[in-house]
């Protein structure tokens, strides 16, 4: 019995240690979210034709559009994430895009709110001073697992700009829990429920 509880305990801990390392991929942005600040530094602010430009981008985002909009749209190299992917150039963020145009039945973003820096932020931070936020609200229809799946989100984009207009630091902030994952099979229902239940007073 001794040895059943010690070798459980030492399951349990090796377990935990490999737990304990950095976390690769969308689940460790925060840190390299905070490292990538810098190429706001020294940003240009958009102009009206800019933002209505990248809403245009991502809105009925089509396959056949990504490859002659995009280099208009980002710089070279960038800093790129969405809550689900880090990218770092344009090449990169190009393909994930495909991808994305290719699993996606149907798209629609509506620009709701364009956010300028505010006095009431940290004004000795130079990185927020040159960033712009939309507030945007999205809609993408695909199909999983041969149903039909419609995600109805809200979401943030912080952007920064070069001279160009072309960005060059986009971040996302957006909840996947009510984008995407509540239509997986193993974390579906659980994310419905919590949703739920959370919502109850």
């Amino acid at each position: 019995m001794k040895t059943a509880l010690a070798l459980t305990i030492l399951a349990l801990a090796s377990a935990l240690a490999g737990c304990s390392s950095n976390p690769a991929g969308p689940y460790g942005y925060t840190s390299a979210y905070l490292e990538e600040r810098s190429r706001c530094v020294g940003s240009s602010m958009p102009d009206t034709e800019h933002v209505q430009r990248f809403i245009r981008f991502y809105d009925q985002l089509k396959e056949g559009q990504i490859d002659s909009q995009i280099p208009l749209i980002y710089a070279e190299e960038l800093y790129f994430n969405d809550t689900l992917i880090t990218l770092h150039d344009r090449a990169a963020l190009q393909s994930h895009l495909q991808g994305t145009a290719e699993r996606l039945d149907r798209m629609s973003v509506t620009l709701l709110d364009v956010l300028q820096p505010s006095p009431l932020g940290n004004p000795g931070d130079s990185h927020q001073a040159q960033a712009t936020f939309l507030v945007w609200e999205m809609e993408a229809q695909f199909s999983l697992l041969g149903k039909d799946r419609l995600s109805h989100t809200l979401g943030i984009s912080q952007l920064c700009f070069n001279d160009k207009g072309q960005v060059t630091f986009h971040q996302d902030f957006w909840d996947s829990s009510q984008g995407l994952d509540q239509h997986l099979p193993l974390l579906g229902p659980p994310t419905r429920w919590l949703r739920k239940h959370s919502d109850t007073p």
